[in-house]
Formats: C-alpha cells, structure tokens, sequence
C-alpha cells in the first residue's frame, strides 16, 4: 500500500506548528522533526499558498493562517450544535420511533452531522459525513424556505430540479409553491419524493433568527406514514424550538 510520504511530512509540520501556538522557523521545523530544509521550505510554501498558514514578512517565521482558522471555526460550531441538540433529538427519536438527522449547508449540499438511529431491526441509517444534494426532498425545502426568492432562482437556474423518483418535482412553479406553503408552516415534508419507499419531515435550528443546522426525521413509508408525519409535526418544531433557544444564548460570529 502506497503511504504518501509527503503527505506524512505536510501533517507533521502543520501539527508542529499548531502545538507550538507561537511562530517557528524553517531551520526549527526541520531539525524536531528531522525533515530536510528544502523538503520542509517546499511544504511551508504549499501551505502559505493555501492560506493553512501565515508568515512573518520581519522575522520570516510561521503560524496558523486564516483558512485554518476558519476550519477550527467551523468544526468548533458543529460540534456545540451536536453537543446541545443531541439530547432532544434522543428524545425526537425515542417519541417518533424513528431516525432522526442533524445536518447543515455545505455549498450545494446538506451535511450530516448527527444521527440518532431508532432502536428497531427495519429503520433509515446513513454516514457522519454523507452529502444530500440540493434540491432534493425535504431538507432542500427547507433549506430553500430560509432563502430569498431572487436567491432561489439563481440556485435552480444554475442546478435545475432533479427527479429522483416519481414523485418528485421538477416544475419550479410548483417547487415555488412548495416553498412559500414551507415558509409559512415551518415544516416541510417528502412523501417518497428523494428516495423510493421513504417519507421525510424537517425543519431548521436558528442561533439569533439565523439558520445554522436543519432536523429531519426520516422512515419508510410504511413505517413513517402520512399520519404518523402528521403526529410528528408539533414535536419536531417544538425541539427545534428549544434548540434554536439554547444556542442563541452563545454570541454569534457578528458579537465576538
């Protein structure tokens, strides 16, 4: 098996650099961790061109840039998300007797972040990680019902609406429909319309009105039926609720 090599070192360095929490030179990078100088100046240039990190133009010196920062950021943010929300969306699920998803937008794509499987053999599971495109079910209407219009056009002119099953739907007009019902209700729901013999409801977590995470809880139909959605309704808005409450008590990006 191929191990990268360069790969190894490129980490190694970028861990030394983020240890040491202050500056470091070329020469110090390479005699800790035995790298020679032109190997450790080529990675060091890599890494600047990427913005992973930053150097002193005086002292010619290196420390975590702004890219790396902003992933810090974001993997900090998810997990005060999965932190707070895991508890309710426990008990969502216990309730539904059905999987319940936590997920945010990443680029065109919602990102699962957490899941809390039902206790049952028959039951919807996934990936920490797995990427949902966008538009596609009820997730993406929800998503969607937090944007503007004019936004929502961009989106669609620029991806287009895929059918993935029968019964999904690729009319934007009705799509537009869909959107501003979801908007007014705070809920949005998918009868087999992403994946074949699977229903879907979601909905948003907000910190300070601003949409941070989206929760779904989805089932097979026979299972997570039009009834048993209709009964889900008020729980999942009401932890949805509670959730969107707990994290705005953190300061946003904008008040640090």
């Amino acid at each position: 098996m191929y191990e990268a090599p360069i790969i190894k070192k490129a980490i190694d360095i970028l861990l030394f650099i983020i240890k040491e929490k202050r500056p470091v030179g070329v020469t110090e990078i390479s005699k800790a961790l035995l790298v020679s100088k032109s190997t450790s100046y080529g990675i060091l240039k890599a890494l600047l061109e990427k913005d992973v990190i930053s150097k002193d133009s005086t002292t010619k010196k290196y420390f975590i840039g702004k890219e790396l920062v902003k992933i810090a950021k974001i993997i900090h943010n998810d997990l005060d998300i999965i932190k707070i929300a895991r508890p309710y969306l426990e008990k969502l699920s216990e309730m539904i007797d059905e999987s319940v998803f936590l997920g945010i937008k990443d680029n065109d794509t919602i990102r699962i972040i957490d899941i809390v499987e039902v206790k049952k053999s028959y039951k919807i599971s996934s990936h920490i990680g797995t990427k949902i495109p966008l538009p596609a079910g009820a997730t993406s209407k929800i998503l969607f019902s937090t944007m503007k219009d004019d936004e929502i056009m961009s989106f669609l002119n620029r991806k287009g609406l895929q059918k993935y099953t029968k019964n999904s739907i690729t009319d934007i007009n009705a799509f537009l429909k869909e959107i501003k019902k979801t908007r007014k209700t705070g809920y949005a729901i998918d009868y087999e319309e992403y994946l074949k013999g699977v229903n879907a409801i979601a909905t948003y977590i907000h910190q300070h009105k601003n949409p941070v995470a989206f929760i779904w809880i989805v089932g097979f139909s026979n299972s997570l039926t039009r009834n048993k959605i209709k009964e889900a309704i008020k729980p999942i808005k009401e932890v949805s609720r509670i959730i969107s409450e707990r994290l705005s008590f953190k300061p946003d990006s904008s008040e640090l």
